[in-house]
């Protein structure tokens, strides 16, 4: 038996030796974490209107808000303070008597136009045709469980999306919101850079979104005709707030192009833990009553169907 090598004094073999790593350093050999300080926000009010923080890094409570008692020349500034808070916090919740039903519509109004998006088994409700309804004892897809940023696989997905409790089920049901600008915060810098040269395959289909929702195959080929994949950066910069944010998601991103079918996977589900992460997160308990609206282009979103039978009804408005 031949013996193997001894390293020596002079030898390139590097011996083991006993792993330390000094107070100095305790920081870099660790996987970052969020700066609570760029996220933190403070109470705001415009006259009567309070805003405050939801959660430490996503999201905002409104109150005080009152449409029946609100006049309409003062929408504007409303308007603008409110969409100002939206970009600055990614979502708004408002609590179960600060907007009926109908308010929805003007609500919605005052972020932009509504517009329908819905599918067969999403219908329009009879009272608003500009939203779309997601019914628990209609609705027979669950792609809504998957985490996604609404209409990613479109050029400009839309700005905003806003939800609306018309019923909730007495325990369960939550809806997930993700800050994806914190996702990326938590990145490793060196990472970060390789990513920002990368882009992904962005497709309706990538977990067969349409073969699920259109069972009428004419229709399904129209839609399939309509919505092609399109390519996108895997880190993009928000339009408004100049911030970095991981643009992919479980939903709708298909692939990374330039890189192994394998590499590609590897990427993307490191991704979309950090999106997952709960650092980055926060829930939204459904009552009926409450609404809530997202700055669609960021915060990434996820329902959670542990409800059972209970009854989840939610209005849906797509805001351009």
């Amino acid at each position: 038996m031949t013996a193997l090598p001894q390293a020596s004094a002079g030898s390139d073999i590097q011996a083991a030796r006993v792993l330390h790593i000094p107070e100095e350093r305790l920081d870099s050999a660790q996987a970052k974490i969020l700066s609570i300080a760029d996220y933190r926000g403070e109470r705001e009010a415009l006259d009567a209107v309070v805003v405050e923080p939801y959660s430490p890094v996503v999201g905002a409570h409104v109150r005080g808000l009152d449409f029946a008692a609100s006049a309409p020349e003062r929408d504007a500034a409303l308007a603008q303070f409110l969409h100002d808070r939206l970009v600055r916090y990614g979502f708004l919740f408002f609590a179960p008597g600060t907007v009926q039903a109908e308010d929805f519509g003007r609500l919605v109004s005052l972020f932009g136009k509504a517009r329908y998006a819905g599918t067969p088994y999403t219908p329009a409700p009879a009272e608003n045709t500009n939203v779309n309804t997601i019914d628990s004892s209609v609705k027979k897809t669950r792609m809504n469980l998957i985490w996604h940023i609404d209409q990613a696989f479109v050029p400009e997905p839309p700005r905003f999306t806003a939800l609306f409790g018309k019923a909730a089920p007495p325990t369960g049901g939550d809806t997930l919101f993700a800050n994806a600008t914190a996702a990326y915060d938590l990145l490793d810098p060196d990472f970060a850079r390789y990513l920002e040269t990368l882009t992904a395959v962005h497709d309706v289909e990538t977990q067969g979104f349409l073969t699920l929702a259109y069972q009428d195959p004419g229709a399904l080929a129209a839609q399939r005709a309509k919505y092609p994949p399109i390519e996108a950066p895997v880190i993009r910069v928000h339009p408004d707030t100049g911030r970095k944010q991981i643009f992919v998601s479980e939903l709708y991103t298909q692939r990374i192009l330039g890189v192994p079918r394998t590499v590609s996977d590897h990427l993307l589900q490191i991704l979309f833990d950090y999106v997952k992460s709960p650092d980055v997160q926060t829930r939204v308990a459904w009552q009926e009553g409450a609404a809530v609206i997202w700055d669609n282009r960021v915060v990434q979103h996820r329902g959670v169907a542990d409800y059972g039978d209970g009854l989840r009804v939610l209005h849906r408005a797509i805001v351009q």
